[in-house]
Order: C-alpha cells, then structure tokens, then sequence
C-alpha cells in the first residue's frame, strides 16, 4: 500500500528504453499514485509519549532535519520534502510534512475512513474479508498485456515477481496455446493469492514470498530491513513496532487490521497488483499509530513501509492547526545509478509525489472542514 515504480522499470534497468520528459512525467503520476495512501490518516510519533504540543511537535521536526524557516513555510501550508539516508542504493526514503488549518477531530471525520484512504492509490481495489473466500480474489486478473510474458518465467529471469514454484506452475500448468490460456492464468493467480491472504494471517512475516525473478529476495527479509530503519517507531510505538515483527503474534489491545489488494494501471508502466496490510492503533487517548505494510508487489518493489500521522500543532493537541506527516521507505529490486541513473529518477519523482500528496491532503482537509 504503496507508494514509487519507475515507468516501465524492466526496460530502464536493462537499458532499452529512452528516458523521454513525457515518459518521466507518466513515472511521477504512477508514482503519485502509488503513495498517495500514506498521506490522508491520523496522528503519529510525537504524541505517543507525551501530550502533543507545538514545542513537541517543532523537537521532532529539528530531528528530522528542518531548520526553523522551513518549519514556518510548513506550517503556513507549504510543503516541506526532503530525502532522508538510506541504507542501500535499492532503498528509497522520504520524509513529508505540511500544515493544515483544521482540527485533530475535523480532521479524523474524514481520515479513517479506510474505504477512502485506499481509493486514494487509484486503480482497483477491494478490503479483504476475514475469512477471506474466493469472492474476494475474484477480480485479482492479470492485463492482458503482459500475462503472456508468464509462459517464459523461469527462476532468474521472469517479468513477474514470483518464487520459482509458481513461475514453474504458470508456465507448466496452463495450456498457452488453448483460447482460454488468460482464464487459466488468472485462476492460477487467485489460488495463489488466496493462499497467500490466508497464509500470512496465520503465519505472518513466514508466509511472505521469495522473489526469484532475479537473485532471490525474501520479502519478509526486506520488510524487516525497513521497519528496523523506523527508529521512530521503536521511541513512541513500541507495541505496533513488535506487532508488525511477529503478526499475528502480540496483538495490541485496540489494534484493527484492515488486508487489501490493489491494482494499479497507468501509461507505459507495467500493471501492478499489490496485497496491503493496514495497522490502525489507538496508542493512548488523542494518539492514533496507523502503517502499511507490504506483503506482495507482482513488479519493482522488494518492499514498502510506511508510517503515517496528522499532528495537533496547537496549544492543546485537538486544537488548529494540524501537520500532515508522511515517511514513506521503499526498496526497489533494481536501481542503477551510472548513465541511465534510475536511482536519481526514483528519488526525485519520490519527492515530487510526495509534495504534490502533501498539497492535495492539506486542500482537501480544508475544504472538507468548511463543509
């Protein structure tokens, strides 16, 4: 739930496709869309530990690395977005924040609405029942202009992220020349995805994938790397942090778990369906922790976490006005620098999503306030 793919990502990494100003700019709207998500939800970090004060809530933006100008322009309801250090080429980081002239409580009415925080990522979508059946999976369907590429997979060399079981069971399973070969695909995919729902619910981080497109990547590895990075996390939430490690193990009291898929269609980018596990976590009175969890990307990503907060500013917390907070950590399978320099394209068009996310939140929180 996820946010963040370059356009056409395969072709850039081999080198084949030219990076064109239109072609960029379709990057930076799927990119956009993507992350949208992790803006519009509730509050985050800074008043877990303590009452949230406008002292408490400039400390935190000090330590993210604001100075006191741009602290004024966000809180005057400018975007601040800066890229924060990551912990490999593959890794991208993004830290955002914005103020908006409502209230923590004008705010919330509109927010956790879980329906219209995922709409916000574009494409389709469907909150997963708990059971989950086959209802649910019934839409999960590959494009039909890329189902084919399955029929080549093999471990090492596929165009979907897949571990080498399910590469061997598409390309031997369905019966390519047959005139429902795409009906046979998708069932395969929604058996799959089924599984996999009802796996990770018992299982948690175990039942995560292995991608063997390339060398082999365990996603649950790669989630772990980026929720250790989530220092933040580790000070003010310290029972969502562990919740997330071990699900379904040590559950929170007031925790609710919101399962979705999601899939993404956009110009000259390679549809992507995503499972998404949503965290909503009413810390302490006021304080609501709220993050998104990846368990499965089909293209680009190894990972994404993101945690997600809107902060009273005022001299009590549920006063006007509010910062609309956002750090979003995704890790790419592939991110060259050198000549095609992708790596550089992703953290820009990261940065750019992410004000322009920032800027239609703090509108829209607004406007729905005057209503």
């Amino acid at each position: 739930m996820i946010d963040t793919i370059c356009l056409h990502m395969r072709r850039l990494v081999a080198g084949r496709a030219p990076i064109t100003t239109k072609r960029r700019s379709t990057f930076v709207r799927f990119l956009h869309r993507a992350s949208a998500f992790s803006i519009a939800i509730s509050q985050l970090f800074i008043g877990a530990a303590a009452a949230q004060s406008a002292t408490a809530v400039n400390e935190y933006l000090h330590k993210m690395g604001l100075d006191d100008s741009q602290i004024a322009s966000a809180a005057a309801g400018h975007p601040i977005v800066k890229l924060m250090p990551a912990k490999s080429d593959g890794d991208v980081v993004v830290f955002g924040v914005v103020g908006a002239r409502v209230s923590t409580g004008d705010y919330l009415k509109h927010a956790l609405d879980p329906g219209r925080l995922i709409v916000a990522n574009g494409g389709r979508f469907h909150i997963i029942s708990d059971p989950a059946t086959s209802a649910d999976v019934r839409d999960v369907v590959f494009d039909s202009s890329e189902y084919r590429d399955l029929k080549d997979c093999r471990r090492g060399n596929c165009n979907f992220k897949l571990p080498a079981s399910a590469m061997k069971a598409f390309a031997e399973g369905v019966n390519w020349s047959a005139p429902d070969a795409k009906a046979q695909a998708d069932a395969q995919l929604q058996a799959g995805m089924l599984r996999l729902i009802n796996a990770y619910r018992s299982r948690g981080n175990d039942a995560m994938l292995t991608y063997d497109d390339q060398s082999g990547m365990r996603s649950a590895d790669a989630f772990s790397a980026l929720l250790g990075q989530s220092t933040d996390l580790y000070e003010y939430g310290p029972q969502l942090q562990k919740y997330l490690a071990t699900y379904p193990s040590n559950r929170p009291t007031g925790v609710r778990d919101i399962l979705y898929w999601s899939n993404d269609h956009l110009p000259r980018v390679r549809p992507t369906i995503t499972l998404n596990h949503v965290v909503v976590y009413p810390s302490s009175p006021g304080t609501t922790l709220i993050a998104r969890k990846q368990v499965y990307a089909s293209h680009y990503f190894d990972g994404a976490f993101e945690l997600l907060a809107a902060v009273g500013a005022g001299a009590q917390a549920a006063d006007a006005p509010i910062y609309l907070i956002t750090v979003r950590r995704f890790r790419f399978d592939n991110l060259p620098t050198g000549v095609l320099n992708v790596r550089g394209r992703v953290r820009d068009g990261g940065v750019q999503a992410t004000r322009s996310s920032l800027e239609h939140e703090r509108s829209s929180a607004e406007r729905l306030a005057r209503q």
